[in-house]
């Protein structure tokens, strides 16, 4: 499953081909992108982005922009591309694909770990602590040089998926961290990184 991407895209381009690839590795999700031909326009709820994604068998293409003989259909601010109007069953598909469900939180953290590890100014360790599971993970260097990140579980999974506009975001839905402010600061930088395609 092809997922390509224009050659200077933009932030919401890249922000939605990264969730069409992990709605792709969904099996379900797979089948229903496969299914799928025609283009849906979409245009963001907070500023003047706005991006096309054309469908074909071997997969989708997003780029910038509304493309001629669409109508671009806003997405709900403050949501995980959730579409204010759906009006066809391709642009029905089309919210469906972009809001996959939660991978777990601990595997969530993995990825983001992978991806960011090693970048100027992240963490040399990344602890991990689970409160409604009662479980934790850690990365990287020992615990007492690791930046800590606790919350809930689905919280958890939302802010190392990428979800949500930063990762202060996952700070007003319940998620804290034990750290300086630089390595804050890293973390959000690390959580756009995932955001727009590792």
């Amino acid at each position: 499953m092809s997922i390509e991407v224009e050659a200077d895209p933009t932030p919401l381009v890249l922000s939605l081909a990264r969730v069409l690839r992990e709605s792709a590795e969904i099996p379900e999700l797979r089948e229903l992108l496969s299914g799928l031909n025609g283009a849906v326009a979409l245009k963001s709820g907070l500023d003047s982005q706005a991006a096309t994604l054309a469908f074909a068998d071997d997969g989708a293409h997003v780029h910038h922009g509304v493309d001629a003989g669409l109508e671009a259909i806003p997405l709900v601010p403050f949501s995980e591309y959730a579409l204010a109007a759906t009006p066809s069953p391709l642009a029905a598909a089309v919210e469906q694909l972009l809001n996959p469900p939660l991978r777990a939180w601990r595997d969530a953290a993995s990825s983001f770990w992978a991806v960011n590890q090693g970048s100027e100014g992240f963490p040399e360790g990344l602890r991990v602590v689970c409160s409604t599971e009662e479980q934790e993970v850690a990365f990287g260097a020992d615990s007492g040089a690791a930046y800590e990140v606790h919350g809930p579980a689905d919280a958890l999974a939302a802010a190392f998926s990428g979800r949500g506009d930063s990762f202060l975001f996952a700070i007003a839905t319940g998620v804290t961290v034990v750290g300086g402010v630089g390595q804050l600061s890293a973390m959000c930088g690390g959580h756009w990184k995932v955001k727009f395609g590792g």
